[in-house]
């Protein structure tokens, strides 16, 4: 596996699991200890202990679980249950209300404020005004939060759902004074190891269980695996196949699959929290990894308040050198914090979160996680499972060919007549033969003939058959179909170039290379096979063993999931959107190549395939694994261990993950990843996990869910910018003024109201639109790139404010602090053109291109916008409210410098973004 860039399909070598290599190694003995030992019970993994036993014959596995063949007895099994415990899962309960109400509140913001609001009234004389309004910020933010968070948090994990709660088993009961054994049936929940239990069509096997005997069994494995095909499953008296997977143990059961077909009798091995899912549910109770969106916030928090500490430090110690009073220093310190501070942040970061849920909702999006939202905007990489996901989950006839290649209607015809004879529930491989016409229009559904007899199909030989009578003539024909290789076994003619020819070494070779040319290119290859009988046949039913040799072979079937219609081109739209689709699967390798290339996921075959299963990923470690799960785009065979393990080294590559699927098998992936995707037909457990949840199986979804992520990303990250560069600019322009005025540029108060003005004017932005160019992109958290926006702008927007002092200061004469009435017309004037400038500068910083010339804000922000302005316009010229925030009609001649401030202003802002792009290349 050094060669990682160029993997290829390949045989690897078993991976001995631990149990396996006790008995090859001789130490069957040492492990032959009583079931009830504490190491056996809790310290060995599920996965060793059914590999030991799976590998044991009946007699052993029986005595060293001490049971037999009819079970246990009523009170052996009363003491087991005392000592295992009830074969249920453990569940986690949903939140309570105050539960969620308690993790809303310990936001780094929300902290900073109630520090603030607590300081405000502290410090003598208590500020009520500001006081009051902190906590309104702080009641809204949380309240907004926790109503979404209750509203989409309280589904609970509900495994036992995918448990019948009763099964048919076998127990020694007492009758008559004597114990005798007998079938019974048994309380799932007070299942124990040592008991056995009948699996028929429809159960859910109950427990991890030892086939002892096995009819005709098929369970279905997707929960666990994602594999579409259910697999055929034997007793344990018949030699099971070595396998590296788990899964793939011919004698084994698990818990939460279920029997499609056939009977069998099972040993119960494990129960509980001991068995295979608990594993998963183990890692599922562990504690949730930071997201992209949480890592995000959290340094740009720390960022902000770091901030904060510096620059009202420096005010402090200016401020307190100048006018000797520490005292008031201190308090317009934090009157300076306070206006650095976005008090509104938490609420529009919510509320535009909030907005987004609301979008996908429409989208057929349901988002359980508010943050989930941003970090679909931010995914890099989308993991997906194959089945159901990419493919229909529904297998297809894919082509009908003779014996050198061709496509053959014949061939379709014989077995669309098998098929349409065979009595009963058709298998899936009948279902889509008789569905064969919906994808090929010129495959006609016609029946060859009368039915005459049936042969129906048998999982040990892997073949079924129908008599049919052909025409005036009444000929008899068997039409044969099976599994390739037994069915070639059984011809002894081959219809080839439409004649009848013996079938020699070279047509066998012939034939045998293009079954295997499907089978790699991930087809299920069936066979065809017709034999012309006389009605001798027909006398007895015995003689039917007899048909099925020396027939003719007529031609091949393969068979496939098919992709979806919508996913290559979401795949295709997504890889525009800069979003790579990797597919991990527990599914065959050749299978998902198949249907990745039919996707346009990956190359041919000859230029190196970028795949690996689940065994070969195993045989890495340290940076061999990192650079494989980097490279590979196909991951087939994978355990649900795995998954998670795929998805933490694609993060710790620097990617944001997203994870969409709907089995168990998939849950640690949806935990570890940024967003967790799930549909709603998913298992419950998968539903829980996951942070959306898509109300339909298509990947075009996630195309509309990537885009709103992306919105709600730009929205939030473009009102986190303006605000911490107008902030950081006011208070760059109060450290000026503390430099240069004998008195404060501004009261706490008019600080605080102006900040909540422009704060409010920004509700909107979860309405506004963003650049085309912006949503073509993955989004990130930048905090360099934050940075960098706050020591540009910042300063630019105190350009407006020396401007605005030089006036007051050269103009008017407003150089003392002795004269209330000018001091006050100077926070006047200071506070109308602060507010103005960043109400009307959010439509400048909003977008990378000219505003309204080549880009326009939503109506709802523009409104937004002019309603705040107005309202600042018209606050001094309210007495009683100007009054209440020491304001006092400005010049007349003010307004008229104000208008060209802010002309002047815009251009400089236009002027100073057009070079920022061009030097960064980048704006939001």
């Amino acid at each position: 596996m050094k060669m990682l860039r160029n993997i290829r399909i390949r045989s690897f070598s078993p991976h001995v699991g631990r149990g396996a290599a006790d008995i090859e190694s001789g130490q069957v003995a040492a492990n032959m200890v009583s079931w009830r030992s504490p190491s056996n019970i809790q310290a060995k993994s599920a996965e060793a202990v059914l590999k030991l036993v799976a590998s044991m014959a009946v007699e052993e596995a029986q005595s060293y679980l001490e049971s037999g063949p009819n079970g246990l007895t009523e009170d052996e099994a009363a003491v087991r249950l005392n000592l295992v415990g009830a074969n249920v899962l453990s569940t986690k309960k949903p939140p309570t209300w105050w539960q969620i109400l308690l993790s809303v509140l310990p936001n780094p913001f929300n902290i900073l404020l109630i520090f603030l609001a607590i300081l405000s009234v502290a410090t003598p004389p208590p500020n009520w005004s500001t006081f009051t309004i902190l906590v309104v910020m702080i009641v809204i933010s949380c309240s907004v939060r926790f109503w979404q968070e209750y509203r989409s948090g309280i589904a609970a994990v509900k495994l036992q759902c995918s448990v019948t709660t009763q099964v048919q088993g076998r127990r020694q009961v007492n009758m008559d004074g004597s114990v005798k054994p007998s079938e019974v049936v048994l309380n799932v929940n007070a299942l124990v190891p040592g008991d056995v239990v009948l699996l028929n069509p429809g159960d859910n096997v109950p427990a991890d269980c030892l086939l002892l005997q096995a009819s005709h069994l098929q369970i279905t494995q997707s929960s666990l695996t994602g594999e579409s095909e259910p697999q055929v499953k034997i007793g344990t008296t018949k030699a099971a196949k070595s396998s590296p997977a788990l899964f793939d143990i011919e004698n084994l059961a698990f818990m939460g699959t279920n029997v499609i077909s056939g009977t069998a009798t099972a040993l119960v091995v494990r129960t509980g929290d001991s068995v295979f899912i608990a594993t998963i549910i183990k890692q599922l109770n562990k504690k949730r990894p930071v997201n992209s969106f949480q890592k995000g916030v959290r340094n740009v928090s720390f960022m902000m308040i770091g901030f904060m500490l510096v620059m009202v430090s420096i005010v402090l110690v200016i401020n307190g050198e100048i006018s000797h009073d520490w005292r008031s220093a201190a308090l317009f310190s934090v009157s300076v914090a306070v206006g650095l501070v976005p008090e509104m942040l938490p609420a529009i970061v919510n509320a535009n979160l909030a907005r987004g849920a609301f979008t996908l909702s429409k989208k057929k999006a349901i988002v359980k996680r508010l943050d989930a939202i941003q970090n679909l905007g931010g995914i890099t990489v989308l993991c997906s499972d194959k089945t159901g996901t990419l493919t229909r989950d529904e297998i297809a006839l894919c082509r009908n060919e003779d014996c050198h290649g061709a496509t053959n209607g014949r061939v379709f015809q014989l077995a669309y007549t098998n098929a349409h004879y065979q009595s009963g529930k058709k298998n899936s491989i009948d279902a889509a033969i008789l569905r064969g016409h919906e994808i090929d229009e010129k495959r006609t559904p016609t029946v060859l003939g009368e039915f005459v007899a049936e042969i129906p199909f048998n999982f040990e030989k892997r073949r079924s058959g129908a008599i049919i009578r052909e025409g005036a003539s009444g000929t008899l024909t068997l039409i044969c179909k099976g599994a390739f290789e037994e069915m070639l076994a059984l011809c002894s003619v081959i219809r080839y170039n439409g004649q009848l020819v013996g079938l020699k070494a070279a047509h066998k070779d012939s034939i045998t290379q293009r079954a295997a040319e499907l089978n790699n290119d991930g087809y299920r290859v069936v066979a065809v096979a017709t034999k012309a009988i006389s009605e001798v046949y027909l006398d007895d039913e015995e003689n039917f063993e007899d048909l099925e040799s020396r027939m003719v072979l007529e031609g091949l079937l393969a068979f496939l999931d098919p992709p979806k219609d919508d996913a290559a081109p979401s795949i295709a739209h997504l890889r525009e959107l800069g979003v790579e689709t990797k597919v991990l699967t527990g599914d065959n390798l050749g299978i998902a190549l198949k249907v990745c290339r039919s996707m346009n996921m990956t190359g041919n075959v000859e230029e190196g395939i970028r795949a690996i299963t689940g065994p070969e990923l195993a045989e890495l470690a340290g940076p061999e694994f990192h650079e494989a799960v980097q490279l590979c785009t196909i991951f087939a065979k994978l355990t649900p261990s795995q998954k998670g393990e795929v998805i933490m080294s694609l993060k710790a590559a620097g990617h944001a993950v997203g994870m969409l699927g709907d089995g168990i098998n998939d849950c640690v992936a949806l935990r570890f990843a940024d967003v967790g995707i799930s549909v709603d037909t998913g298992t419950n457990v998968a539903k829980d996990c996951a942070d959306v949840i898509l109300t339909e199986k298509a990947l075009a979804i996630m195309v509309d869910c990537v885009t709103v992520g992306r919105l709600t990303h730009g929205n939030t990250i473009k009102y986190i910018k303006m605000v911490a560069s107008s902030n950081f600019g006011n208070v760059f322009s109060v450290l000026i003024a503390s430099a240069w005025l004998p008195f404060q540029p501004m009261t706490a108060l008019q600080i605080l109201v102006q900040n909540l003005l422009y704060d409010i004017s920004q509700i909107a932005i979860p309405w506004d639109r963003m650049d085309e160019e912006f949503i073509q992109r993955p989004q990130r958290w930048k905090n360099r790139d934050l940075i960098r926006f706050i020591a540009v702008l910042g300063p630019t927007s105190s350009t407006i404010d020396m401007c605005t002092f030089s006036l007051n200061w050269f103009y008017y004469g407003i150089r003392s602090p002795n004269d209330p009435a000018l001091v006050a017309r100077f926070h006047t004037h200071w506070f109308l053109e602060g507010l103005l400038t960043q109400t009307i500068i959010v439509h400048l910083l909003r977008t990378a291109k000219i505003p309204v010339i080549q880009r326009r804000a939503a109506p709802v922000l523009v409104i937004s916008t002019l309603l705040v302005m107005a309202v600042g316009l018209s606050l001094p010229y309210i007495p009683p409210i100007a009054h209440a925030l020491g304001l006092v009609r400005p010049a007349n001649s003010f307004l008229g410098f104000l208008a060209a401030e802010i002309a002047l202003y815009c251009i400089e802002v236009q002027a100073v973004k057009m070079v920022y792009i061009k030097l960064f290349k980048t704006w939001l």
